[in-house]
């Protein structure tokens, strides 16, 4: 539709800030445009509800000055549709209109109008709101860009101190693992097969990223245990096996005051890793399900690494082996829902081997 004659489309300056008159009297559209454009702001015109909500469309205004009573679409129901819509609710509108009543101006508050400004009125006035306005909406604007940084490099930190606690706990974890003269890879496989095992089970994912970022420090107590223990090449004597068992509980009691729930998830597991299904494993001799998920899953994952791999009392046991020993234990040592799951995802597990080989 074309514009009555006269009417001014648009005028632009240096400044940032645009703004959408709304009025289908042709006069109106003008003077507005005009005492705006004096003052340096951009000006762009409609002269109905459909014509500006197509402008405001296609691109969004810092402002909108709008008329009330309009044919076809009034005032109230553009800035209704306005606010409906998450891509233009956040513009500014300021209501012109004849209408003196008070029901009128709560009327235009209630569709999402800012402001309020009734004709005739006086440039200075029309000027002064607008200016308010502008500035309240660069602020927000502003303050909202900032939040927004906030929270993204309180995220980037967040994200580099939980890599860097996943670093240092697989630090530590190697690190006792060096001392009884395995490989650091040994750690890295037992969080691989727990995180897989605990996933075929169908744990929570939240629990899963736990468990995973916890198995790491199932050793943990090693560090209190002497060398000639931890590295002799035969059997262990009862006294010797009664030390290397205090381990799991020495775990616990290292990690079990922390606030953090990965070393709350970590003293779990150190201390129940070697509990058994059937209730004769140390240190407290839990039995089924009293056991945590947590510590059902990293006992079958700690065994298989170490019945796969060479140890100072063994030589690394045949793949068919390890699975006829899960088998054989199946109920007794382990949950047996969980060694059926390993028993047939096994090819997963070697996989885990092949993946971090050691070198």
């Amino acid at each position: 539709m074309p514009l009555p004659e006269g009417v001014l489309v648009s005028h632009t300056s240096p400044r940032q800030h645009e703004i959408l008159v709304v009025d289908d009297i042709a006069a109106n559209l003008k003077l507005l445009s005009n005492i705006l454009a004096d003052e340096h702001y951009n000006v762009r015109v409609a002269i109905n509800g459909q014509m500006a909500l197509a402008s405001i469309h296609a691109q969004k205004p810092d402002l909108v000055l709008l008329d009330i009573k309009m044919p076809d679409m009034d005032g109230f129901e553009v800035c209704k549709r306005l606010k409906a819509e998450p891509e233009t609710a956040s513009i500014p509108i300021i209501f012109i209109s004849a209408l003196n009543e008070t029901e009128g101006k709560v009327d235009a508050f209630r569709a999402g109008g800012v402001d309020y400004i009734t004709k005739p009125f006086a440039n200075e006035e029309v000027l002064a709101r607008v200016h308010t306005h502008l500035e309240l909406n660069d602020y927000k604007n502003h303050l909202e860009e900032k939040v927004s940084q906030a929270v993204s490099e309180i995220q980037n930190l967040n994200d580099e101190l939980e890599a860097t606690q996943k670093e240092v706990i697989y630090m530590m974890g190697a690190a006792i693992d060096e001392r009884s003269h395995e490989t650091g890879l040994h750690v890295v496989r037992v969080a691989e097969a727990a995180k897989r095992l605990a996933t075929l089970h169908g744990v929570e994912a939240d629990t899963i990223d736990l468990i995973y970022r916890a198995a790491p420090m199932h050793d943990i107590g090693k560090v209190a245990i002497p060398d000639a223990i931890l590295n002799k090449p035969g059997k262990l004597t009862d006294d010797e096996m009664a030390m290397m068992k205090t381990h799991s509980q020495i775990g616990y009691d290292i990690l079990k005051y922390s606030k953090r729930s990965v070393l709350q998830m970590a003293a779990i597991i150190a201390q129940q890793h070697h509990e058994r299904f059937d209730g004769f494993g140390y240190p407290n001799g839990l039995k089924g399900k009293d056991i945590h998920i947590a510590g059902r899953v990293c006992a079958l994952a700690d065994v298989f690494d170490a019945l796969s791999h060479e140890r100072v009392y063994k030589p690394a046991w045949e793949p068919e082996q390890v699975r006829d020993y899960f088998r054989e234990q199946k109920g007794k040592a382990f949950d047996p829902d969980l060694a059926e799951l390993f028993l047939q995802n096994f090819d997963d597990f070697l996989d885990i081997n092949r993946r971090f080989k050691d070198e």
